[in-house]
């Protein structure tokens, strides 16, 4: 067993294990690392989590280094330039009459790729959506289809108890959600409705609160 230190990178709900090596980091840091696309700069979620190594051949990387200051400006002009790009996408989206909903653009780090995000019920032809946004924006793009639950993580907003969606606050990973869950809970027959959140789908506090119910319900016993 190892411990490693989750990260999250730009509006992903998914985590990725790293080994913190020899820096010592804390939940919240933002740390520089190097991923399949390249050197990124990530979220520290979790530290200290206890894994089984893997095999020789794909070890757990080490992050390169805690962010500093120039590390975090130069992240912040690379969302900014991201967001400034989100017009455009929706433009050339409408003048191609795609089925697709823009959602937003990102930049890698090194600033050499933006990352266009989409939701879309079909499977969508973009190849000429990609020539004309290449063309624009003058870095390599990326196409990104999300599902409803990662575009509620990347736009946020507030639920039906008041408070800023789970996904968005503090989950880690999208669990698996049931109606049966919902009405174990509510003891009673529940409107769908009623338990939907932001995306369109159960809302994800169902699965942790009905672990919660039956631990209870355990430990009553």
């Amino acid at each position: 067993m190892i411990k490693v230190i989750g990260i999250r990178f730009n509006s992903s709900l998914k985590v990725y294990d790293f080994k913190s090596g020899r820096h010592k980091t804390h939940i919240d840091d933002f740390v520089i690392v190097e991923t399949t696309q390249g050197i990124e700069i990530g979220k520290i979620v979790y530290i200290d989590k206890e894994v089984v190594s893997k095999n020789s051949d794909e070890p757990y990387k080490e992050i390169i280094r805690v962010a500093d200051e120039k590390d975090l400006n130069r992240w912040e002009k690379m969302r900014q330039e991201g967001y400034q790009f989100l017009s455009l996408f929706r433009e050339k989206v409408t003048d191609l009459g795609l089925e697709m909903k823009p959602i937003t653009v990102e930049l890698s780090f090194d600033g050499d790729k933006a990352i266009f995000y989409f939701t879309s019920e079909n499977r969508v032809d973009f190849r000429e959506l990609i020539k004309t946004l290449s063309r624009n924006v003058k870095k390599q793009v990326v196409m990104r289809q999300i599902g409803p639950r990662d575009e509620a993580k990347m736009l946020g907003g507030f639920g039906i108890c008041g408070q800023s969606v789970c996904c968005n606050r503090f989950l880690t990973s999208a669990e698996s959600v049931s109606m049966d869950m919902a009405r174990e809970q509510y003891e009673t027959n529940v409107n769908a409705n009623k338990v939907t959140g932001l995306c369109g789908r159960l809302m994800c506090c169902l699965a942790f609160e009905d672990n919660g119910a039956k631990s209870d319900k355990r430990g009553g016993k």
